[in-house]
């Protein structure tokens, strides 16, 4: 939407009217110094020519004094010319006008030689010319004053209705330009993307060559580009960021720099965020009018409410991680031997939900979900999470309601429904052999399908006291075999394209202050070290293997239990087909257990 901005000539406003009154025998005249004179551009008549000499302007301006102080409907400054007043509003032609003519009497009397004699003019001539024309009788005067009343009145409706157009064409250029930012902030875009998305719209509506950006400080961090770098839509010129860093300085309010750039201040309540710029208009005449300060101003002011609303969620989202981190030290401290295993767990899950496409706010949310996914592990006694022997069926059903437990903590925390599922449901199954549900497929929430692939892989990435970490080649093959059946399939082809250097060294910090004595309370426990031993393993490394050689050496360790083995899953079922009894996640773990005691 390019439209050009309108405004009202003066020496063009009234062409319309001064072209009626022309054909119906009168001529329309200045009746004061701000008014100009409209060309109707169809040359120049008799009786035009013959009301320009000065002594004619005089006798109208007589008349027009009489009009105006003795409000009469008419004067007649000399004998046959008569002088109308027309009544447009002042405001909007630019001035006060008149309809000017000469009667017939006048014409074929002694009014016309005196007014030809003050122009220089041949009177014979100029009687005859406008004789032609069927000059206006005396009787017919009331007549005359109906009709250009009536024209006047038309012109006037006729500006009315351009005026109407011209302010709808503006509102509707900024409600076009607002419902377009509109959408984007809907759409959940970052400052930065809807600061440049706010250039384009701007650039577009207005019709301009380029526009531009100046971001302060306050901003700069939001925005996230370094404070006074000039943002540019449709052009990269250099010269450009020159002329918005000189021109918006110490700006106060949305102005004109000469005719062809419109500058706006950003800010909220006396902080400044910068300016916004616009220049080189296209369209129309090519010239920057009140029009397009106004669509500048619009489009600065939503920006500025957008980068202000961007600050307030960015210190309110600072404060709720905060708060929320406090939870997992509660987590830690009881339980030392989980350290830094949520917060590996949140770093995954926002690597693939980056990967996977997911929408900034969402991957947010899931990096919170995973932080806190074991928050529920607070209402578990300690004496269950560090117990160094066999736990009984109820110290591991106890265990397995800590998703419940963390759900209904977190529940009261407003707008956190991704949040939410990722706690509630990390322990579900692709197949529906999970819990705390039993959900299958689609109807697992996207955030706890992406935070058990996390969370899976760095509890078999980590080292228990009766067994060192999965060689990182043996892990990923097994992931890949439980694919459709542990993890969902499309979240675990990107979780295995990620880069995981910034993992391992968020691991290895971990481990570095791990205590050297974990008991195998969770199968979370602190670091990735030792994962090379288990590389020569005589047979296949499996999370079936895995549950039976921590089994066989728990049973000879001081130290281990299975507390937590429900990270692993409940994997092996086929290779077990021929046990004594069902196996399953919940069966296997109570064996480990035994055989730990």
């Amino acid at each position: 939407m390019n439209s050009g901005s309108y405004t009202l000539g003066r020496s063009s406003v009234l062409t319309g009217l001064a072209r009626s009154l022309r054909d119906a025998g009168l001529v329309l005249m200045p009746a004061d110094a701000a008014a100009e004179i409209p060309s109707h551009g169809d040359g120049v008549g008799y009786l035009e020519v013959l009301l320009q000499s000065p002594a004619a302007r005089g006798l109208i301006a007589r008349g027009i004094a009489r009009i105006t102080v003795g409000q009469e409907q008419f004067a007649e400054p000399l004998f046959g010319l008569v002088v109308l007043p027309i009544d447009v509003p002042r405001r909007v032609v630019g001035g006060k006008f008149v309809a000017v003519t000469l009667l017939a009497e006048g014409v074929g009397g002694e009014t016309l030689d005196i007014l030809a004699s003050r122009a220089a003019l041949d009177a014979r001539t100029v009687r005859k010319g406008i004789s032609l024309s069927d000059p206006w009788e005396r009787r017919n005067l009331g007549r005359l004053q109906r009709i250009v009343a009536a024209l006047a009145r038309a012109e006037w409706e006729r500006i009315a209705g351009e005026q109407s157009g011209a302010n709808l064409s503006t509102a509707m250029e900024e409600l076009h330009l607002l419902h377009s930012l509109a959408d984007a902030m809907a759409r959940g875009a970052s400052p930065v993307d809807f600061a440049r998305r706010t250039l384009a719209e701007a650039r577009q509506t207005i019709g301009c060559r380029w526009t531009a950006l100046r971001v302060d400080d306050a901003a700069a961090a939001i925005l996230g580009v370094e404070p006074g770098e000039v943002l540019i839509d449709g052009v990269d010129d250099a010269q450009i960021s020159a002329v918005v860093l000189r021109e918006t300085a110490n700006l106060t309010q949305a102005s004109l720099v000469g005719n062809n750039m419109v500058v706006a201040p950003l800010g909220r309540e006396g902080e400044q965020f910068g300016a916004f710029a616009a220049g080189d208009r296209t369209s129309g005449d090519r010239a920057m009018s009140g029009f397009e300060r106004a669509l500048v101003g619009t489009a600065a002011g939503n920006l500025s409410v957008f980068i202000d609303n961007a600050r307030l969620v960015r210190d309110r989202d600072q404060t709720f991680v905060g708060a929320l981190s406090a939870l997992v030290s509660a987590i830690d401290a009881k339980d030392p031997y989980t350290r830094g295993h949520s917060q590996r767990v949140a770093l995954l899950a926002k690597q693939i939900a980056s990967k996977a496409g997911l929408p900034e706010r969402v991957v947010t949310d899931i990096y919170i979900a995973g932080l806190v996914h074991d928050v529920g592990k607070i209402a578990v006694p300690e004496s269950v999470l560090r117990k160094q022997g066999r736990l009984t069926d109820e110290e591991f059903a106890v265990v397995k309601q800590h998703p419940e437990r963390g759900y209904h903590i977190l529940r009261d925390i407003p707008k956190s429904r991704t949040i939410l599922d990722g706690v509630l449901h990390h322990h579900e199954r692709f197949d529906g052999h999970g819990y705390p549900h039993r959900l299958a497929g689609a109807a697992i929430p996207h955030v706890a399908r992406i935070i058990a692939i996390a969370d899976t892989f760095d509890a078999m990435s980590s080292t228990r006291t009766y067994r060192s970490a999965l060689s990182r080649r043996d892990i990923l093959a097994e992931m890949r075999r439980l694919a459709g059946r542990q993890f969902d399939p499309e979240y675990l082809a990107h979780f295995l394209t990620l880069d995981l250097g910034a993992y391992d060294a968020l691991a290895a910090h971990d481990a570095a202050a791990a205590s050297p004595h974990g008991d195998a309370s969770n199968l979370d426990v602190l670091g990735r070290e030792g994962h090379e031993m288990l590389e020569r393993a005589p047979e296949p490394i499996s999370l079936e293997g895995l549950m039976r050689r921590d089994a066989r050496k728990a049973a000879v360790s001081p130290h281990g239990d299975a507390s937590n083995l429900d990270l692993v899953g409940r994997e092996g079922h086929e290779m077990l087909e021929r046990a004594p009894e069902p196996i399953s996640a919940e069966g296997l773990m109570r064996r480990d257990a035994r055989k730990a005691a």
